[in-house]
């Protein structure tokens, strides 16, 4: 038995672990001790990730379906298929779609959309976790000049102040979860800006638990208290007056009115003042806020980019601002060009009965809920690539096997710009292209020649092509724990710029007739429908103890709300919507949720997905979106 040394190929932490194997299969896992990020620690994933690269639900060979059937076919066959229908479909005019992965490492991503842009002449795509990370890129962008994480997530274990923004992060992202807990042990000061009682928020020095739908209000009006103080001190700071947006920022703060920001918020401005003397006094500070699905709106990343840099300690070399991903590669995915763009959104053209696509080429979905489900079965023609059997297989014309992460080099971008690499450490029994070869091939029928030899080459040419990686390679990230992606190679990367920002005062969207206002998030229930937990045992287990007492699922409201509506835990309610969508589903009772609200985790039952769907702008607004309700005894 060897250890392999790799990248958890689960969360956006990035951390390292060791696989147990005999080259031919994974019987065990260990912690990678050095790793400067998880030290030492996996999460209950990562610790039993062998049962998943273990697991005999795997997909061998191509298929192709037949009378209704999927029956094997060779990989000729299999691609001959695809390149036959692809040609009967306009790319330009939209009409083929890609919905990649934030699991596919870099070399795959990037040569998907080679074969997306080049070979398809599509634009249509999207990695079906965009909306939160996309925002976060384009706020972090125009504050520190490039579309990623400024700082690293082992700043966390000198940084004297930690804001955490939203995220239940302990349970999304343990092992960070973990580093703040041991960095407020030694003594760094834990703040937790979140509308329920969360776990973090219960090991934090300090819980402001607002309101939903105000934390960027919030983070202004800490951000007014924090200028304050300068102001009643007469400390300039002139680098940071001196950066454009600063006197509209300033003017923005200061029209922040106390009875309102109480009224709106629930939060006193002389408990944020209190607050602002803390973050003043600091010499290196963190902010972590959750991206990608259910992420943050728009103008709260905005307000928290602008109070990081309104601190002047973002050059500390201990100080950072984190959109922290709850998908491996995600950060890559948006660095390797496959994310959706704005207008060009595959799911807005799933979404769209009039819109034009005829085509889809999808890669890996992990999640167990299919989103626009019926469109795509109206599809003329879908392929899919995947390493684990699952639904997606039922609505595809032909489908394509794809290696385990451990099966095949690649490398993985974590949430905080690292780029790291799990070479081979497992044979490929059954000769499964790697997604970058299986690309090559099709591009090649349809009369491209990219001229790949292996991972490392395809890695040589993002670094040609893709801002800040010029200085990677295989070969140097194979030397140690990765190295963060270069900000430098952005021009714009030395200017720094505050957001625009307007300060509005939240009012419920709620009505006499529609009292609760419901929350939708993802919480540890995330991962009760991905698809790569649902092949494991024990995290399937741990993860399921809820579902147990709760098997439709649940809605969570606070005691008094319960005794109010004379219901009892676990008992049938019917929700129901002001759109008109309703849901029968049990209540569970909790003091971590704010009287008068209600919150679901939208990825436990399709029951509940479909419930959201008149919500589409709801689900994208994240943790800052609310529902009108209404909830009646069943």
């Amino acid at each position: 038995m060897n250890y392999k040394a790799c990248v958890c190929n689960l969360c956006g932490t990035g951390c390292g672990q060791f696989l147990k194997t005999d080259g031919k299969k994974v019987f065990g896992v260990a912690p990678l001790i050095a790793h400067p990020v998880s030290k030492g620690k996996l999460c209950i994933r990562g610790w039993h990730s062998n049962e998943l690269l273990s697991t005999n639900d795997r997909i061998t060979q191509p298929m192709i379906r037949e009378n209704g059937q999927l029956r094997e076919a060779s990989y000729d066959e299999a691609i001959a298929l695809v390149v036959e229908r692809m040609k009967q479909f306009d790319g330009a005019a939209g009409e083929i779609g890609i919905l990649a992965s934030a699991r596919s490492s870099n070399e795959d991503g990037f040569t998907l959309g080679r074969l997306a842009h080049q070979v398809f002449g599509t634009r249509i795509q999207g990695i079906g976790a965009e909306a939160g990370h996309r925002k976060s890129m384009a706020a972090l962008e125009h504050a520190f000049g490039y579309p990623g994480a400024h700082g690293s997530l082992t700043s966390i274990d000198k940084a004297d102040y930690i804001l955490v923004i939203g995220t239940d992060i302990t349970r999304q992202n343990p092992i960070i979860g973990g580093n703040i807990h041991a960095a407020q042990r030694r003594g760094a000061r834990v703040v937790t800006l979140s509308s329920s009682h969360t776990q973090i928020a219960k090991l934090s020095t300090r819980h402001f638990r607002q309101k939903p739908g105000t934390k960027g209000l919030l983070v202004n009006a800490l951000a007014k208290a924090l200028l304050a103080i300068r102001t009643a001190n007469r400390e300039r700071r002139a680098d940071v007056d001196q950066m454009p947006g600063y006197p509209e920022y300033v003017a923005s703060l200061r029209s922040i009115s106390s009875v309102a920001l109480e009224r709106a918020s629930g939060i006193r401005y002389e408990d944020i003042e209190e607050e602002a003397k803390f973050l003043e006094q600091a010499r290196s500070i963190v902010f972590l806020f959750s991206s990608g699905i259910s992420g943050l709106d728009r103008p709260t990343i905005d307000a928290i980019t602008n109070l990081a840099l309104l601190t002047d300690r973002m050059d500390h070399e201990d100080s950072a601002v984190i959109p922290v991903a709850g998908i491996s590669n995600l950060q890559g995915s948006f660095d390797m060009g496959v994310s959706g763009e704005p207008g060009n959104s595959v799911f807005k053209a799933l979404a769209e009965p009039d819109s034009p696509i005829r085509a889809l080429f999808v890669v890996d979905h992990d999640d167990g809920i299919i989103r626009d489900k019926e469109r795509i079965s109206r599809l003329d023609f879908v392929a899919y690539a995947c390493a684990y059997k699952n639904a997606f297989m039922d609505l595809a014309q032909v489908v394509f096997p794809l290696p385990a992460y451990n099966e095949t080099d690649g490398t993985y971008t974590a949430a905080d710009r690292r780029v790291q690499i799990t070479h081979k450490n497992v044979d490929n029994p059954h000769g499964v292209l790697p997604g970058w070869a299986l690309f090559q091939q099709i591009a090649g029928k349809m009369g491209q020649s990219w001229g790949y030899q292996d991972a490392a080459g395809v890695f040589a040419d993002i670094a040609a092509t893709v801002p800040g990686y010029a200085d990677l390679s295989h070969a140097q990230l194979s030397k140690g724990f990765g190295q963060h992606w270069n900000p430098k190679a952005f021009p714009n990367s030395r200017q720094r710029k505050f957001n625009a920002i307007n300060i509005e005062y939240w009012e419920s969207p709620t009505t006499p007739e529609f009292p609760f206002a419901l929350m939708i998030g993802k919480a540890q229930h995330y991962w009760h429908q991905n698809n790569l937990m649902r092949k494991t045992i024990v995290p399937r287990r741990e993860y399921d103890q809820t579902l147990w007492l709760y098997p439709q699922g649940y809605i969570e409201i606070s005691p008094e709300d319960a005794a109010h509506l004379k219901v009892r835990d676990k008992w049938l309610v019917n929700v129901c919507s002001s759109t008109g969508t309703c849901m029968k589903i049990a209540v569970k009772i909790s003091p971590d949720v704010q009287n008068g609200t209600a919150y679901i985790p939208y990825f436990i039952k399709n029951m509940i997905s479909d419930f959201l769907i008149p919500y589409e702008n709801a689900y994208a607004a994240g943790e800052e979106s609310v529902i009108p309700i209404k909830i009646q005894e069943a």
